[in-house]
């Protein structure tokens, strides 16, 4: 992997060398300025604990506690991501082509929308179901033209056709398959969100206004379209307690 690799002792000086250079056309003086502040010495709770020995040079402690420290919470993301993308190939990736499965057994097939079910199913409850899904796999991958691979296509090819309500489980499966990305993205953007919204200032904040404020700005563009007149008007209409004779 191309962090794993920059986290050396090698790449960190060639990463200072390209500093330097850039340093240097910005007139920036490119040295590593000592922290002033004393170093408080741990107290060791017991005789056999090491003793720690503070970082005191700065381009070491820049090293330890900055470059090192910024690769690994990156190559730790990455790999969770990938892992996370592998999961997910591994139980929806025969969808990601769907006319390539008329050249496989009804075994395999089988296999593939049984590993499916299973990871749809809660309880005793269930989105699709193995069986008729394998039929209906078969049935659409007949009738795809050969330029219809991606899972888009496929499930514009069936609403096209008017065969939702004929294939609900090949439907519901494609849906599923294609709103999983724009799930992880949404969640990530709704918790940065969420950070410049929760300050310390609002920690009484009740969980509805909560979840209005991050999907109003998250929504920004939306909201600016919003008629605020109006919309207080018809609040206050439903919210007024005069009563009429």
């Amino acid at each position: 992997m191309f962090l794993e690799e920059r986290r050396s002792d090698t790449e960190f000086e060639r990463v200072l060398v390209d500093a330097t250079e850039l340093a240097n056309g910005l007139e920036i003086d490119p040295f590593f300025v000592a922290d002033s502040v004393r170093l408080r010495k741990k107290k060791r709770q017991f005789d056999y604990e090491g003793e720690d020995t503070p970082v005191q040079n700065a381009k070491v402690s820049f090293k330890v506690n900055f470059y090192f420290a910024i690769l690994d919470v990156a190559i730790n993301s990455v790999l969770e991501r990938f892992q996370q993308l592998q999961q997910m190939k591994s139980v929806f990736g025969f969808l990601y082509d769907v006319k390539s499965l008329n050249g496989i057994t009804n075994t395999q097939l089988m296999e593939h929308c049984t590993k499916l079910e299973k990871a749809l199913r809660d309880g005793e409850s269930k989105d699709i179901d193995a069986t008729d899904l394998c039929h209906e796999l078969q049935a659409v991958a007949r009738r795809l033209q050969p330029d219809t691979v991606i899972p888009l296509d496929v499930l514009k090819f069936i609403c096209e056709q008017g065969l939702v309500h004929s294939v609900p489980n090949t439907f519901v499966a494609l849906r599923i398959l294609l709103t999983l990305p724009v799930t992880v993205a949404s969640g990530e953007r709704s918790f940065s969100k969420l950070k410049l919204i929760k300050t310390y200032l609002r920690s009484t904040m009740t969980e509805e206004r909560l979840v209005g404020l991050p999907m109003v700005s998250i929504e920004n563009e939306i909201a600016q379209k919003v008629d605020l007149k109006n919309l207080v008007a018809d609040f206050a209409k439903k919210k007024a307690r005069k009563a009429h004779f």
